[in-house]
């Protein structure tokens, strides 16, 4: 089950629902910032307090502590947006995301001459701000006029149509007790090797492009996205592996982005 939140900024977070000791704080939080005889000093005081089960305790003796990882949560994003609103005035209008996020991820690809994959990426790694309705992304366009494709290599559009395709890649892919690591491309062969159950080693034939690659253990999930490049790289994830001429060009270590990124990718 997850959990949808809209900040004030317009843009949307999305999270597992937290249960347990978290699930029943920022159920608190939330209804603090609703109740008008909450003001916004005690609402702060309550996020940024010992009873939020997010902060160290060890890092400061005697002090509740909002680390580098307690930022990262989008769980603390909710409550910290729960004391910006409490700061307003009552009858202040707040621009709804429909009003300001109103560019479509297709438009946001031609602009930027990147394809639709890659704007979903900067989007899930929070390069460009978004919002989310009915599972459709719309971007702010304020925030694509000014974002900047990365210069570390050329354009995707580029690169496919120019770049020489990747050669031979040795890897174990499939499932296991524990962990999954699953590839998608514009080739769908594999050739077998070794067969153990659901766990396949073998070789991905060259002729490929880019390769979405979805890693998922027990407690987390993480997706890279590669492409073919000279030398030899090795992504290795709980017994599972891809070898060869490749580099990483993206990356998604939140579960839910990146669980959305291997869906959303489209082989080319």
């Amino acid at each position: 089950m997850k959990t949808q939140y809209t900040l004030l900024s317009g843009e949307t977070v999305e999270f597992p629902t937290p249960a347990g000791e978290l699930g029943a704080f920022l159920s608190r939080v939330l209804a603090a910032a609703r109740d008008p005889s909450v003001s916004d000093a005690e609402l702060l005081d309550l996020v940024l307090g010992p009873e939020n089960p997010l902060l160290d305790t060890t890092a400061v003796a005697g002090r509740s502590v909002a680390t580098a990882d307690v930022y990262r949560d989008p769980a603390f994003h909710v409550m910290l947006d729960c004391v910006a609103r409490k700061r307003l005035p009552p009858d202040s209008a707040v621009v709804t995301p429909r009003t300001r996020f109103t560019m479509t991820v297709p438009d946001a690809a031609h602009q930027l001459g990147i394809s639709e994959s890659a704007v979903r990426q900067a989007i899930y790694a929070g390069r460009l701000r978004a919002s989310k309705e009915g599972g459709t992304y719309y971007l702010d366009p304020q925030s694509v006029a000014g974002y900047r494709v990365s210069k570390r290599g050329p354009r995707r559009q580029d690169q496919m149509a120019k770049g020489p395709p990747g050669a031979t890649l040795d890897a174990r892919i499939g499932s296991g007790p524990d962990a999954s690591f699953r590839v998608k491309h514009s080739r769908d062969d594999f050739e077998l090797s070794e067969k153990r159950g659901p766990e396949w080693t073998g070789m991905i034939p060259a002729g490929w492009r880019r390769i979405a690659v979805l890693g998922t253990s027990k407690d987390r999930s993480r997706y890279w996205e590669i492409e073919p490049a000279e030398g030899e790289s090795v992504l290795h994830f709980e017994g599972f592996y891809l070898r060869g001429g490749f580099r990483i060009v993206e990356t998604v270590s939140t579960s839910p982005r990146a669980v959305a990124a291997f869906k959303d990718f489209q082989p080319r």
